[in-house]
C-alpha cells in the first residue's frame, strides 16, 4: 500500500507543478528519470537528481526549471541514525525551510514529499534551478560561460559568499559542505553579488557559534580552488565584518584548517 506521509507544496508554484504532473506522488515515485546526477547507491538505498523544465513550451527566456531530487531508503549516515533514521532529503528540506525563513542564502523549495510503500520509504524534493547563477567552482576553474573573475570581481564575490555563510551560521546552522561546488553566485545590477548554497542534506544545528564558524570557513578554504592568502583574509574580514581582527577572532582563525597565516 502506498501512502504519502508528508507533502508540502509552494503555493506560488503549485499550478505549474500540477501542470507538469509533478504533484501526483505515487506515479512520480516510480518514474524513470533522465538523471542530471547519476544515483548514489549505498546502504541499501539510492538517491539521484534530475533537471526538469516545468514549462517546456514557453519561450526560452520564460522557462522555469527545477532540480527534482528523488530517493528511496537512503538515510543519513550520522550519529542521529542510531536513534531515528531520517532520509537525507527530509533533512535537507527541514534545513531549507528553517534557513529560508531567515536568509536568502539558500534556494527556494518548490515541493517536498515523503512516501512509504511496504517496507520502502522515499522522498522527493524539488528545488528551484539556479539557472541565472554561476557555480563558483566552474567559474574559478574557467569552465563556466564567463571568464574567471579578476581580482576586483573576486573580492566582491568573496564578500557575498562570506556574508551568506555568516547568515547561515548566525541562524545556528553549519552547512558541513560549504565549498565552491555547492555555491552559486549571481551579479546584481549594482555590481555586487548574490550568493546561494545548495546540497544541505548534511547540514546540522550546533549551539556553539565558534564551532559553526570554524567548520564552514575551514571547509570553504580547503575545498575552493585558487584562493591565495590575501583572498582568504578578505573573505574573513567580510565574514566577521571588520578590517582588524580581535584577539579572539585571531585565535579562531588559527584553528581553521586551510586558513590564512595571521
Amino acid at each position: 500500500m502506498f501512502t504519502v506521509e508528508n507533502l508540502w507544496v509552494s503555493k506560488a508554484h503549485a499550478p505549474m507543478l500540477r501542470a507538469a504532473n509533478l504533484l501526483d506522488i505515487e506515479p512520480l515515485s516510480q518514474r524513470t528519470f533522465d538523471w542530471f546526477e547519476e544515483p548514489n547507491i549505498r546502504r541499501g538505498g539510492w538517491s539521484g537528481v534530475s533537471r526538469i523544465v516545468l514549462n517546456p513550451d514557453a519561450a526560452a527566456q520564460e522557462q522555469k526549471a527545477t532540480f527534482l531530487k528523488a530517493q528511496m531508503n537512503h538515510f543519513y549516515g550520522g550519529l542521529a541514525r542510531l536513534s531515528r533514521k531520517r532520509l537525507t532529503f527530509e533533512r535537507e528540506f527541514n534545513a531549507l525551510q528553517a534557513l529560508g525563513a531567515t536568509t536568502k542564502a539558500v534556494p527556494n523549495v518548490l515541493f517536498f514529499a515523503k512516501w512509504r510503500r511496504g517496507t520502502d520509504t522515499g522522498a522527493l524534493l524539488a528545488i528551484e534551478a539556479l539557472d541565472d547563477s554561476l557555480q563558483l567552482k566552474d567559474w574559478l576553474l574557467g569552465k563556466a560561460q564567463r571568464e574567471p573573475p579578476d581580482e576586483s570581481t573576486l573580492c566582491r564575490v568573496l564578500t557575498a559568499i562570506a556574508r551568506a555563510s555568516r547568515n547561515i551560521n548566525d541562524a545556528g546552522w553549519i552547512h558541513m559542505g560549504y565549498s565552491a561546488k555547492h555555491i552559486f553566485v549571481q551579479e546584481e545590477p549594482d555590481g555586487s553579488f548574490r550568493s546561494r548554497v545548495v546540497d544541505l542534506e548534511k547540514s546540522v544545528r550546533h549551539p556553539q557559534a565558534r564551532h559553526r564558524t570554524k567548520k564552514d570557513c575551514s571547509h570553504f578554504f580547503r575545498h575552493t580552488p585558487n584562493l591565495g592568502e590575501e583572498q582568504k583574509l578578505h573573505y574573513l574580514r567580510a565574514y566577521f565584518g571588520t578590517e582588524t581582527f580581535t584577539s579572539s577572532q585571531l585565535r579562531l582563525i588559527r584553528k581553521m584548517r586551510g586558513g590564512p597565516d595571521v
